[in-house]
C-alpha cells in the first residue's frame, strides 16, 4: 500500500512539475501572439490577448509595453499613459542585468511622447522627445514627432524643419513624408504637399492615413 501511495505521489508531482514548466511557455506564446497582432495593426485583438497574458504575469514589461501601444493606437491616450508610466517605473526599478531588452529607454520615451501629444500635454511631450533624442540622436522618429509637436500647435515652418531633418536621416520613413506633406499643405505650399504625400503613398500605400493623403492630393490637383 505504501509503495502504491508513493508511486501515486510521484506521478502527481511529475504532473505538477510538467504543468509548471508549461505555464511560462504558454504565457510567452500568448505575449508573442499579442505582439504579432499589434505589428499587423489588429490593435483591439492585441489588447485582448495581452490583457489575458498579463493576468498570469502582471509584471511582464514587454507585454505591458505592447499593451500600452495597442491602447495608444486606439486613441485611448489616458489609459495608454497610465500603462506606459508603469512600464517606465518597472523598468527603472529592475536591476540592470535583468531588464527587458524591449522596451529600451528610447522606446519608452518615444511611446510616452506620442501619448502625451495625443493628450496635448506639450511640455511633458517635449521632455520625452528630448530624452529620446539623447538616447538616439540619429533616429528619424524623434524628428517626426518633434514635427508633429509643432504641427499640432500650427507652427508649420518649425514642423517642416524637423520633418525635413527626419527625411534626411531616413528617406524611407513614410510618416516623415506624411506629416511634412500636411505641414506644407497647411502652410499653403500645394506643390510640396503633393510631392511629399505621393512619396508617403508609395512607401505606405495601405497605411490608415492613405485615404486622407489621397484626398488632399485630389483637392490640390
Amino acid at each position: 500500500m505504501n509503495r502504491r501511495k508513493t508511486c501515486f505521489n510521484i506521478l502527481v508531482l511529475s504532473v505538477v512539475f510538467s504543468l509548471a514548466a508549461a505555464i511560462p511557455q504558454q504565457i510567452f506564446a500568448q505575449v508573442e501572439k499579442g505582439i504579432d497582432l499589434y505589428n499587423t495593426g489588429e490593435y483591439r485583438d492585441a489588447e485582448r490577448v495581452l490583457r489575458e497574458a498579463l493576468k498570469a504575469d502582471p509584471r511582464n514589461i514587454s507585454a505591458n509595453y505592447y499593451l500600452g501601444l495597442s491602447i495608444l493606437l486606439q486613441e485611448k491616450h489616458r489609459d495608454a499613459l497610465d500603462i506606459l508610466l508603469k512600464v517606465k517605473d518597472d523598468q527603472s526599478k529592475a536591476e540592470q542585468g535583468s531588464r527587458s531588452p524591449i522596451p529600451n529607454e528610447y522606446q519608452i520615451q518615444i511611446a510616452l511622447a506620442r501619448t502625451r501629444l495625443g493628450l496635448k500635454h506639450y511640455v511633458e511631450a517635449w521632455k520625452n522627445l528630448e530624452a529620446a533624442r539623447i538616447e538616439d540622436a540619429s533616429s528619424s522618429e524623434v524628428y517626426v514627432y518633434r514635427g508633429v509637436y509643432y504641427l499640432q500647435q500650427e507652427k508649420h515652418q518649425e514642423a517642416i524643419e524637423e520633418l525635413e531633418k527626419a527625411i534626411t536621416l531616413n528617406a524611407k520613413n513614410p510618416y516623415a513624408f506624411y506629416y511634412v506633406g500636411l505641414a506644407y499643405f497647411r502652410s499653403g505650399n500645394g506643390e510640396k504637399a503633393i510631392e511629399a504625400l505621393k512619396t508617403f503613398l508609395n512607401l505606405a500605400p495601405y497605411a490608415p492615413e492613405a485615404s486622407e493623403a489621397k484626398s488632399i492630393i485630389d483637392a490640390l490637383c
